[in-house]
């Protein structure tokens, strides 16, 4: 009887531990990253935004990501208006340059700001640095994000829009040529004929970019994430108290054995 009261109070309390852990990985089910650029630099990289119908349409949209992540970091600093074509962009991280704004979603042309998100999606939102022009080309890294390579060599391969065909489909090109930046500052690495670069990543959480001489880029994204020792220690004190509770039960089994012994 006692060994059956030991075993259920095991049960309940590696319960209780499955459905902390189970939250850790429930909080982690459904998010999207954002990536945004004022015109002038990055102001947003992979930021994580959770699920969320901002809007109230039933559906989680591009819209709902922009809403979520200046609600997070650029308070009142996202409007739209509604126009024949559905909801239209009138500021974006405080910049209001009469509609000058674009959006791409995993490094695709968006149709609108009512496409669809799906978990894991990446989305790219900038202001037009030529407002009047154009001009801008949107450029993309091969890989959005390294997790925990910090101190490692790595390889990048940088593309980006060199035009429309006559579809006015994106026209996708190497780069060649571009100066890649880590965490501000340059690399003394540029891109070659295919468009790659190997660079050392920081041992520190650091954003990648790069620029292009004569060239308006819409700067490319990457971010280099590296644990940090909050984290870490996180999991280390849920892993030393599965083993304590896990020692114990152990201990009093052992226990309540020799006692039926005796």
């Amino acid at each position: 009887m006692k060994n059956l009261k030991v075993l259920i109070s095991v049960a309940v309390i590696a319960a209780i531990l499955g459905s902390l852990l189970c939250c850790f990985a429930a909080s982690e089910e459904k998010y999207a990253y954002v990536n945004i650029s004022d015109g002038k630099s990055v102001v947003a990289a992979m930021e994580k935004v959770p699920y969320a119908d901002k809007d109230n349409d039933g559906k989680w949209t591009v819209n709902d990501v922009l809403i979520a992540v200046h609600e997070s970091k650029c308070k009142d600093g996202y409007a739209t208006v509604t126009s024949d074509y559905g909801p239209m962009i009138t500021k974006l991280w405080g910049v209001e340059n009469g509609g000058s704004y674009g959006y791409y979603l995993n490094n695709a042309m968006a149709m609108s700001l009512t496409d669809e998100i799906k978990s894991g999606d990446v989305l790219y939102a900038y202001v037009y640095a030529d407002a009047a022009g154009y001009s801008d080309a949107y450029s993309f890294f091969d890989k959005a994000s390294f997790e925990n390579e910090g101190g490692n060599k790595v390889t990048l391969k940088l593309s980006y829009v060199s035009g429309f065909d006559e579809s006015y489909a994106p026209v996708i090109s190497a780069l060649e040529g571009a100066t890649v930046i880590v965490d501000g500052k340059k690399a003394e690495v540029k891109t070659a004929a295919d468009g790659s670069a190997e660079i050392t990543l920081p041992k520190k959480t650091a954003v990648i970019t790069a620029e292009k001489e004569g060239l308006t880029l819409v700067p490319p994204v990457c971010v280099s994430f590296v644990a940090s020792s909050g984290s870490s220690l996180l999991w280390l004190w849920i892993i030393l108290a599965v083993v304590i509770v896990a020692l114990v039960c152990f201990c009093v089994i052992k226990a309540a054995g020799r006692k039926k012994a005796e």
